[in-house]
């Protein structure tokens, strides 16, 4: 069994939901080509506000936040009364992790262009991201009703309040919507296979993911919603050959290498688990789980000193991982270190509960501690 033999050992949840993110699969060369035009705007015209209002929109999509925000900001200067522009500057705020500000810039961007519908959308995104599901979904609502453009995104990410929420039916309705708004489109496919599979219905989940790779055969996340439903079916080969396209569609795909790094160790493929766990260390060096997951490798094959190692710098990039914290304690108990094993476990219950497993094996292996 693949999510119960091994998935606590190294923090892989097996009710496993697929992130929902906004990918940006808008064309790369498309954003270039606005860069440089208004750019050459600009040259000519430096008072000219929507030029900078829309490289900087570019600039946001290509995830350069430093340069969406500046140009977002000479836009509201140059014209105080530009709304779309304060709507600009608070995805740059909130992709910098300022979310007062970002805030700030929605609500005036409503004030100033009550009929720009992206500007609802994106307020209840940080309302969402805030956890006050209640105003998000109010928000979402909001912005269905005022903007058709906006109906299609803010029908998804209702949906996500509603599954967040555990209000499973809502958020089904709400991507069903979704699907009949934009019928070409895999995202809400790959959502509500995740409902379904949290669900049990796995035939169904297997279904939507399906469709999501019938519709977009070139993108990564219908492959990697079918390895949710084989991971789920404990097959481990259909899982493993879904990530693989996962991970040759898109290279900086993290989740991907977690989950088939765990996979392989399974199946005894130790050499390509350490690879997948070494790439995704590279990817995101700071990534708690992932020097966690590679400890886990490093202690089944007795390699303890690595394992200690690795689960240290987990530890010290999220102090609160229960789950670290266990499997460095029983990393402990296998080194004979009962000391620093008591602590850890200690430690585990002295934390507010965030991981059940982690909590009953600490009290457990108190009892085994001497």
């Amino acid at each position: 069994m693949i999510c119960g033999s091994i998935g606590r050992v190294f923090g892989l949840l097996c009710s496993i939901t697929i992130v929902a993110t906004a990918v940006a699969r808008a064309d790369e060369a498309s954003n270039d080509r606005v860069i440089a035009e208004k750019t050459e705007i600009i040259a000519a015209d430096a008072t000219n506000a929507v030029a900078y209002e829309l490289r900087g929109e570019a600039y946001y999509i290509k995830h350069d936040w430093n340069r969406a925000f500046e140009d977002c900001s000479a836009a509201i200067r140059i014209d105080p009364n530009f709304g779309r522009a304060y709507h600009c500057r608070g995805r740059a705020y909130s992709a910098k992790g300022d979310r007062e500000h970002a805030m700030i810039d929605y609500n005036e961007a409503i004030r100033l262009d009550p009929n720009y519908g992206a500007s609802y959308t994106s307020r209840a995104e940080a309302y969402f991201s805030r956890g006050d599901f209640d105003r998000a979904i109010a928000g979402f609502t909001e912005a269905i009703e005022r903007s058709p453009k906006q109906a299609y995104r803010a029908l998804v990410m209702r949906g996500e309040v509603y599954a967040a929420k555990g209000d499973t039916d809502h958020a089904v309705a709400d991507y069903s919507e979704a699907m009949q708004r934009n019928p070409a489109a895999a995202w809400p496919y790959e959502l509500r296979s995740t409902v379904r599979l949290n669900k049990g219905e796995i035939d169904a989940a297997l279904d939507d993911c399906d469709s999501a790779v019938r519709l977009e055969p070139g993108s990564a996340g219908g492959h990697y919603c079918r390895a949710m439903v084989f991971l789920k079916k404990d097959d481990a080969d259909s899982t493993i050959r879904e990530l693989d396209d996962v991970t040759r569609i898109r290279p900086s795909f993290e989740k991907a290498y977690l989950v088939r790094g765990v996979v392989l160790h399974g199946k005894g493929d130790d050499k390509r688990a350490l690879a997948d766990f070494d790439e995704l260390i590279r990817l995101r060096p700071g990534n708690s789980e992932a020097y966690s997951s590679r400890a886990g490798l490093f202690r089944d094959m007795g390699q303890h000193d690595r394992a200690l190692a690795d689960y240290n710098e987990a530890i010290r990039l999220d102090p609160k991982s229960q789950l670290a914290l266990v499997n460095r304690a029983l990393l402990y108990m296998m080194m004979s270190d009962a000391k620093h094993a008591r602590a850890d476990f200690n430690s585990v219950l002295a934390l507010p509960l965030s991981d059940k497993w982690a909590v009953d094996t600490a009290r457990e292996g108190l009892g085994f501690v001497k």
